[in-house]
């Protein structure tokens, strides 16, 4: 578990090279640009963790608002039983790595939803993320930075309780084999993994060459606000193996809500316009709809019409041919 950009990928392949069922390929997100070693992600499972943010008002990029309550709603009930199918119906193990960023935000639907479950989590520099998003998302920094608080304080909040690996992206470059080796002997403590697999192979999966994010320009992360930095700082301390996590969460800045309320006013506009124009088109299409049924029924008519048209036309030539027939013997009489 992680911020988007913070490594997530990465180190899900390592814990795949540790022996952990990742999927099957088929099932897994294609690499491209932005991961070229792989997402180690489910494309359905993806896919639902969106619809699932949708429903509750926001996306990848602009957290939902989080009112008491919110995963208890009746309506992510049938969400619920879907992913409950999509992981038995794709891991062939109980022993697999799940990773996709966006859990990050429905920590408290997938505990419903997974047994026996523990969380191994990455944290990486809130500069770094916010520049890689910057890069990728043309996201302002401040925006970035947003986003990486609010999903890393939804994960101290919702992992209370759990057996819960921590770890930074950091780290992990620097020391690959030691982090992994850290991370494995907690998944064994856990009763996760028996034997680990080979930690140089898994190590292969981690490249200093990953930190692309290191050209900090902006003022705002050069010197990031108090908060982020607070923040950052709870979130490096909790390194190591947790047996029933807990932490305190360093309180936000205003301007942190006011930045994705913002955002999600705006994304609130944009389905107001797109439900307008599907509004529109659905008028448009039952009006195509009448005016097809009423072409089909004036041909109906048209067809009907024709062949009451034709049978008129057999009789009158019947006629006619018999009324001819009647003045050529009238004729033939008189010229006798």
């Amino acid at each position: 578990m992680g911020m988007h950009r913070s490594g997530t990928s990465a180190l899900a392949g390592a814990l795949a090279a540790l022996g952990l069922d990742a999927g099957p390929a088929e099932a897994l997100m294609p690499a491209d640009e932005g991961n070229p070693e792989g997402y180690f992600e489910i494309t359905s499972i993806a896919d639902l963790d969106e619809m699932i943010l949708a429903l509750l008002g926001g996306r990848w990029d602009i957290p939902p608002q989080r009112d008491a309550g919110w995963s208890e709603r009746p309506d992510l009930a049938s969400f619920l039983e879907e992913a409950s199918c999509l992981v038995s119906q794709t891991f062939s193990s109980d022993r697999f790595v799940l990773k996709d960023p966006r859990m990050a935000l429905l920590v408290p639907l997938w505990r419903r939803v997974l047994e026996d479950v523990v969380a191994v989590l990455i944290v990486r520099s809130p500069a770094e993320v916010a520049r890689s998003m910057a890069r990728r998302d043309a996201m302002t920094p401040l925006t970035g930075l947003s986003l990486w608080a609010a999903y890393n304080r939804a994960l101290l909040e919702d992992l209370t309780g759990m057996r819960v690996h921590v770890c930074t992206y950091e780290d992990l470059l620097v020391d690959p084999r030691g982090v992994l080796g850290e991370v494995a002997a907690s998944l064994q403590a856990f009763g996760q993994l028996d034997e680990p697999g080979d930690l140089d192979a898994a190590a292969a999966h981690i490249s200093a060459d990953l930190r692309r994010s290191t050209d900090l320009v902006e003022a705002e992360l050069r010197e990031p606000p108090r908060e982020i930095d607070e923040l950052a700082r709870t979130l490096t301390a909790l390194r190591g193996r947790h047996d029933a996590f807990a932490a305190t969460v360093p309180p936000a800045g205003a301007w942190e809500a006011a930045l994705i309320g913002e955002r999600r006013t705006f994304l609130d506009a944009q389905r107001s316009i797109v439900a307008q124009f599907e509004a529109v088109v659905a008028d448009r299409e039952a009006r195509l709809s009448g005016l097809e049924a009423d072409n089909a029924a004036l041909r109906s008519q048209s067809a009907e019409l024709r062949g009451e048209m034709d049978a008129a036309l057999t009789e009158l030539r019947a006629l006619e041919a018999t009324r001819a027939v009647r003045w050529a013997r009238a004729l033939a009489r008189h010229r006798h």
